[in-house]
């Protein structure tokens, strides 16, 4: 199967077994709001349903269709926590600061489960939990430390699994050891856009698509989003594009690096050898630097995905890549054909740390999850609004702040490229 150029969503498996999508019109009136919503992923849309909940009028515009984006092209895995493990983020931030940030990233997974649970929506979601298997001595040590921190500082009913325990989860000798967070788990991304945008309509907001905003602005307490030739005025405006951002907020695209997350779908596999491949049915992202994710789709596809480029066109030799890489996992997929490749954009700063912005009175923007924004975008999009409805910026448990450019942004990709280099080189090496 040949795979080059542009990632487009038209190869992606979640296409071919998501919900249908619910009928959102083209914004093309002038509309008032209590609060208008840019981007129709996560964020966007869980920020609708709890404007909903707090009795706020949401208008949602999406440039494209809901879930268009990376929430409906990452590999569907609901994870806890940040980059960072929670004793270091009390390092960084402090007991006073930093325990509200780790409660708020350790219990996104919960706060995503019971959304879903409660409005009933339809995205073959799972809390199964989540494994991290290690792949050498030091990635050993990392998960040990990770998983007792989140143990000892937390209560986290945490696993630890021993060779023979993480073969018998995973059906691979790659991995050495692994962690299993019950907390987590693993979702149908685009069904979950897609249901997010159905029940925020059901509640009262409404949601367009092919409607990109394209200049926001204020007079005195009200704002007003320029959309196809329209205005959408309301007091509060929050920016939900993440690794889409352009220009309607001054510096925003300029304060985040995009790159892409690719993934390779086999065709379903027959029931006798899916048994054999991630018998425990937990997602798996394993704790390299330049991590491997695998988990099914609902139809029986083996899933892998990884880190792909930062210039967001994908060679084929990355998907290669990836398919070699299954197959050295699971020697018994040789013979398998592979359906289905794609990828998504998400966003990077430059601390590695989720971002809220609040650059001018009433107007919000939340970015840069950095890999993890299934559970953290979800939980991040409720806080906004939350901020809109008159939340104290200091009750917030991420830090609200300026947006600040990465200096010399437009070369900061060939940097980071090369850092992705070495980090390949030191997976390779075991270090």
């Amino acid at each position: 199967m040949k795979i080059n150029g542009p990632i487009t969503p038209q190869r992606s498996a979640w296409r071919l077994t998501a919900v249908p999508a619910p009928h959102c019109p083209v914004f093309g009136r002038d509309v008032t709001a209590d609060v208008a919503i840019i981007g129709g992923g996560y964020a966007g849309l869980n920020a609708a349903i709890r404007c909903n909940e707090l009795g706020l009028k949401a208008v949602v515009l999406e440039a494209e269709d809901p879930g268009f984006g990376g929430s409906g092209r990452n590999g569907g895995q609901v994870i806890p926590g940040l980059k960072f493990d929670p004793n270091t983020l009390l390092e960084m931030f402090g007991e006073k600061h930093g325990r509200p940030l780790i409660d708020f990233a350790g219990n996104a997974p919960d706060r995503t489960f019971d959304t879903i649970r409660r409005y009933g929506m339809q995205c073959d979601a799972e809390q199964n939990g989540w494994l991290q298997p290690a792949t050498n001595q030091a990635t050993a040590d990392k998960i040990l430390k990770r998983a007792a921190a989140w143990r000892d500082m937390c209560d986290v009913p945490v696993r630890l699994l021993d060779a023979q325990m993480t073969f018998a989860a995973t059906g691979t000798r790659l991995f050495s050891s692994a962690w299993i967070d019950p907390r987590g788990g693993q979702l149908q991304p685009l069904s979950y856009s897609r249901e997010l945008a159905r029940v925020a309509m059901d509640g009262g907001s409404e949601v367009f698509q092919h409607s990109p905003a394209s200049k926001i602005s204020r007079t005195g307490a009200t704002w007003t989003v320029r959309c196809n030739g329209h205005d959408l005025k309301a007091r509060a405006v929050l920016v939900c594009t993440n690794g889409y951002s352009g220009g309607l907020i001054r510096g925003l695209a300029e304060s985040l690096v995009p790159a892409s997350s690719i993934i390779c779908g086999t065709a379903p596999l027959p029931d006798d050898l899916r048994r054999t491949i991630l018998p425990s049915g937990l997602p798996l992202s394993d704790a390299r630097r330049l991590l491997t994710y695998l988990r099914f789709d609902p139809a029986g596809r083996l899933l892998i995905g990884a880190r792909g480029s930062f210039n967001l066109k994908e060679p084929e030799s990355y998907f290669r890549r990836l398919r070699r890489a299954a197959v050295a996992m699971f020697p018994q997929l040789g013979g398998i054909a592979w359906e289905a490749a794609w990828g998504g954009r998400f966003a990077l700063t430059a601390d590695q740390l989720p971002h809220v912005h609040n650059p001018e009175p009433g107007l919000y923007a939340a970015v840069g999850c950095n890999g993890r924004g299934v559970a953290m975008l979800s939980q991040m999009g409720r806080l906004l609004s939350d901020l809109a409805d008159g939340m104290a910026a200091e009750d917030a448990p991420i830090p609200l702040g300026k947006v600040k450019p990465i200096p010399f942004h437009r070369f900061r990709r060939f940097g980071l490229e090369a850092v992705t280099l070495w980090y390949r080189a030191l997976d390779q090496t075991g270090r």
